[in-house]
């Protein structure tokens, strides 16, 4: 009878472990890259705020306005980029209801859009530009004196959600402004709204996964994809938004998507990464460059 009880209580012992161990497995790895915070950091949230919803405005609505707020506040980061503001008022509403925390607002559109792509910041701006594109949906950067972490340029991207070969001249746009400016280091976070892994019944007479493919590819070849491991970033179980980081002087220590915040009709999950000066220490994640559409080896050293 002992023996029969010592079993039984080594069975669960070990299912209870197992159970466990496994859960946060699965925890971290829809975090993503983690590491302890124990040090000074610089924090960046990317959200698209606005609506799937053809039949109305999908743009972001002011109602929600008091519960996006409110999930800002929750990160503690010093830098917030907003895809689908509908109007730049919507920035000084959230100021105010975050206490004019955010004092440094900066938006843009391009000539094709009705939409803004935005920056609130607890950082004054050493540089603004709107990076203007051929598809006319411009992104926007500035550039930031963080303390204790150094100059930080972040690029605010929102590229078509309808048209792959349109976001591949976004994001070819992009790069060669990055390129151009010489600019160093550089985060890009956003909506870009890569279908990499397309259903494929839905892919049989189009070029999307080509196009798609090439845009993550070129970006690659600067960029680290931090949320590689992340998860789905829409309420549709698909990878849209991304945090790309060049990592030149500049590491992440902490990546994750934050579920269980979506507000009415919201279909994207909001994004926070930290970072911190990297002080020639090796990146976190390392990248190999593309061979093929995209696919690419990324492991910790």
């Amino acid at each position: 009878m002992k023996i029969k009880l010592l079993l039984v209580a080594l069975f669960l012992a070990f299912y209870i472990g197992a159970w466990h161990f496994g859960r946060l497995r699965s925890v971290q790895k829809h975090s993503g890259l983690q590491a302890p915070l124990n040090e000074s950091t610089f924090a960046l949230m990317s959200w698209n705020i606005g609506y799937f919803d053809y039949e109305s405005d999908s743009r972001a609505q002011n109602k929600d306005l008091e519960a996006i707020a409110a999930v800002i506040g929750e990160t503690d980061a010093q830098v917030i980029a907003l895809q689908e503001i509908a109007q730049p008022e919507q920035l000084s509403t959230l100021s105010d209801l975050l206490a004019s925390r955010y004092r440094y607002h900066a938006f843009a559109r391009g000539l094709r859009t009705d939409r803004f792509v935005a920056f609130l910041s607890e950082i004054p701006f050493q540089e603004e530009t709107q990076v203007a594109t051929s598809v006319g949906r411009d992104a926007l950067a500035v550039t930031v004196d963080v303390p204790s972490q150094g100059v930080v340029t972040l690029v605010n991207c929102h590229a078509d959600a309808f048209n792959a070969r349109r976001r591949r001249f976004y994001v070819n746009d992009v790069i060669d402004w990055r390129r151009d400016s010489g600019k160093q280091p550089v985060i890009l976070a956003g909506d870009f709204n890569f279908d990499l892994a397309p259903v494929e019944s839905s892919d049989l007479f189009t070029d999307d996964k080509k196009n798609d493919s090439e845009s993550y590819s070129l970006i690659l070849q600067d960029f680290l994809d931090l949320g590689r491991n992340s998860g789905p970033t829409s309420a549709f179980d698909r990878r849209i938004d991304y945090v790309f980081l060049s990592p030149q002087g500049l590491e992440a220590v902490e990546f994750k998507v934050l579920y269980g915040k979506l507000v009415g009709k919201m279909d994207h999950h909001p994004l926070l990464a930290r970072f911190r000066k990297s002080e020639g220490r090796s990146s976190n994640v390392e990248v190999r460059r593309t061979k093929w559409w995209g696919e690419t080896n990324q492991a910790s050293p």
